[in-house]
């Protein structure tokens, strides 16, 4: 299977769900400011919840709803970190706060939230809990992004990061039916989202050491404070164990085989896109 091809296909799906999901919406100023934070993402979560689903033997339509509510979690996170980090640009363009100001957007994703968790529901009362609870890892993480200890490095990129990555995988063990793989698959959402913050900061602290970037925030600051100019020893280090144990988990799953290779991949070829766009071509 090849996974750019996947990841189109979804990510089409998951762009009709969301205009579905936003033509519900009957408040004009909702729907307009709901709209603007919602587009133009490249819908990785959704597709993730998709990928799994199926290489778990599930049935693609069954995770349409898991797919569409981890992305809404997603956007509304994206736009609450722009405001709370000054951010003036999103997915190439404004960001929501600086077009209808910061009250505004908070109010709204007060609205997209609950939405998105109604919709998680819809898997039963285990499902809500857990998202709930990985929620709540998110802001707790968001904390800690902005006033964090260096020390708690990979303790700030688990919960800021990987717990919306974990929200993915683990909703796709719902709706694939298969409830008894919760722990692997929030396991797998775990190792991914790990990798790929290591690689976003990696990124930034190298942009930062070439006068790309003026300052370092949040994680990358972390890692730049905690380890130095031997950050690239560290985050080669951290992201082997992460793909290692990666690795580990997937084999102890039942995977259809025709999913096998790409699971295996997806975290090399999530972060090898981050490289690319970066302009870096490996780690």
């Amino acid at each position: 299977m090849d996974l750019l091809s996947y990841w189109k296909k979804s990510k089409e799906i998951i762009d009709k769900l969301i205009n579905d999901y936003l033509a519900d919406i009957k408040d004009w100023e909702l729907l307009e400011v709901s709209k603007y934070i919602l587009k133009d993402g490249k819908r990785f979560r959704g597709t993730l919840t998709f990928l799994f689903t199926e290489a778990l033997k599930g049935e693609i339509k069954d995770a349409y709803k898991a797919a569409l509510a981890s992305e809404i979690l997603h956007s509304a996170s994206l736009a609450l970190d722009d405001i709370v980090d000054y951010d003036l640009i999103r997915r190439g363009g404004q960001a929501a706060w600086a077009i209808y100001t910061n009250r505004k957007v908070i109010f709204i994703t007060n609205y997209l939230i609950p939405s998105a968790l109604n919709i998680i529901s819809s898997y039963g009362e285990k499902a809500l809990k857990l998202s709930i609870e990985l929620w709540k890892d998110t802001a707790i993480g968001a904390l800690k992004d902005i006033f964090g200890s260096p020390s708690e490095y990979l303790i700030t990129i688990e919960l800021k990061t990987a717990s919306l990555f974990k929200l993915s995988t683990m909703l796709a063990s719902f709706a694939a039916k298969r409830e008894e793989l919760v722990e692997e698959s929030l396991n797998l959402g775990k190792y991914i989202g790990i990798a790929y913050q290591l690689i976003d900061d990696y990124i930034d602290c190298i942009k930062y050491e070439r006068g790309e970037l003026k300052e370092l925030t949040g994680s990358a600051k972390q890692l730049y404070d905690l380890k130095g100019y031997s950050y690239k020893d560290f985050v080669k280090k951290e992201y082997e164990n992460a793909l290692t144990n990666y690795i580990y988990t997937v084999k102890k799953m039942e995977i259809d085989q025709e999913f096998s290779e790409a699971i295996i991949s997806l975290p090399s070829f999530l972060t090898m896109g981050l490289l690319n766009e970066a302009g870096l071509d490996k780690l």
